[in-house]
């Protein structure tokens, strides 16, 4: 494409910028944590847009503008999730070499760490990851809520549900 098509289609992705930037962005801030967030997903929906070679063959453009922004957040939300999965095998495997050699038994703690592992792999998402954060990383409910983008009393649902889960299931393996 020449000069004058690239100009054209550079105009097309400013003035849905400034027609709906501030819509897109609230679109995206109402289903992620920050707005800075937002800004970034909707700065990526843009550069997709301005990437597309047939731009003259979208029908139209506000509407395709929101449904990149819809697959550009589900990606974001799939990395977000598979941090928390590596998040929570991290916290199978985080015990240091002196923990288990300070109870003289390896393999029992290979073992509950193993079981734990399992037992928190039945958890939903939210719930194994609002346990790790608030066990883990000492995080407070205010804090989990804000950065899962959740309630308070959600968080300590979540919580509470996550272990009575544990508890219950440990006991099964006793």
């Amino acid at each position: 494409m020449g000069d004058i098509s690239g100009s054209a289609e550079q105009r097309l992705v400013e003035r849905l910028a400034e027609e709906y930037g501030k819509d897109l962005v609230r679109f995206l801030a109402r289903r992620v944590r920050t707005v800075m967030d937002a800004q970034d997903l909707a700065q990526e929906a843009y550069v997709r847009l301005l990437r597309l070679e047939r731009k003259d063959l979208i029908r139209d453009p506000p509407s395709y503008l929101f449904r990149i922004a819809s697959n550009v957040l589900f990606e974001f939300e799939l990395k977000r999730k598979a941090s928390l999965v590596g998040l929570s095998r991290w916290s199978n495997e985080s015990r240091t070499e002196d923990e288990s050699l300070a109870t003289g038994n390896e393999g029992e703690i290979l073992a509950l760490r193993e079981r734990l592992g399992l037992v928190m792999s039945e958890l939903s998402p939210k719930c194994r990851a609002v346990l790790i954060l608030h066990r883990r990383e000492g995080m407070t409910y205010e804090e989990i809520g804000a950065r899962m983008n959740i309630s308070t009393s959600m968080v300590k649902k979540y919580l509470a549900k996550g272990l009575r889960h544990c508890r219950e299931r440990l006991q099964d393996f006793r």
